[in-house]
């Protein structure tokens, strides 16, 4: 209802304005008129006002712009952080989970924002709630991504390689027992990042499915925002 007034104003000004400049009880303005000055006011303004007709309305008819898609931390440097564990012998499965859940995440965000845009008014209130919440799930998977590539990227075969034979050197084994405990707690916690990240995205999918479904009752999709807000909070523990 808002952008309807707004087009209505909008073309009563214009034509207001064009009655002011053309009218004869007004400013009589005319392409023949002996003023080089209002001549060329007048050739100049019929096309100003018919730029502005057009453009004023298409820009209030469309509506306001739909949200950018929420950026994932970290964008190349995660990629290539995660892609160079790829090669690795005793994390390099995990690695490459988590780039392709990396990847999977971006287009996770675009399907659920498209469904709230197709559900809700640009700009209504219901609209701006799940675009939120939406938009912190997905940032606060992408920081668990990000944490993740770091800790997979600080992982070093040839150390880890030697750590497991710790027995055989001369180094004292209560010392290399704990760098082996950081290493396998550096392995544990990106493990439960990807799941916590899985959970997430399947929350994610389920909720643009619920909301392309136009007979799916609003208290129920209320309840799952409620849970991918809840998930995004436990998120935060694994960054």
């Amino acid at each position: 209802m808002k952008q309807l007034i707004k087009v209505i104003m909008l073309n009563l000004l214009l034509i207001v304005l064009a009655v002011f400049a053309y009218s004869d009880g007004f400013l009589a303005l005319r392409p023949g008129d002996p003023s080089i000055l209002r001549a060329g006011f007048a050739i100049l303004l019929a096309p100003a006002i018919l730029a502005a007709l057009i453009i004023g309305n298409y820009k209030l008819l469309r509506g306001p712009g739909r949200a950018a898609d929420p950026a994932l931390p970290g964008g190349e440097d995660v990629e290539t952080a995660l892609k160079s564990a790829c090669s690795s012998k005793y994390i390099g499965e995990l690695a490459r989970t988590a780039l392709n859940q990396y990847r999977r995440l971006s287009v996770c965000a675009a399907r659920a924002l498209d469904a709230v845009h197709l559900r809700f008014e640009p700009g209504s209130m219901s609209g701006d709630r799940y675009i939120a919440a939406v938009s912190a799930a997905v940032a606060a998977a992408g920081e668990n991504l990000k944490s993740a590539a770091v800790r997979t990227h600080m992982f070093n075969d040839d150390e880890y390689r030697r750590l497991l034979r710790f027995k055989e050197d001369t180094i004292p084994d209560d010392i290399q027992e704990q760098q082996l405990a950081l290493y396998r707690s550096n392995e544990q916690m990106v493990r439960k990042a990807i799941a916590a990240n899985e959970a997430l995205i399947l929350k994610l999918d389920t909720l643009a499915l619920e909301l392309s479904d136009r007979a799916s009752p609003a208290a129920e999709d209320d309840v799952l925002l409620g849970e991918i807000s809840q998930l995004t909070e436990e998120l935060k523990f694994y960054q």
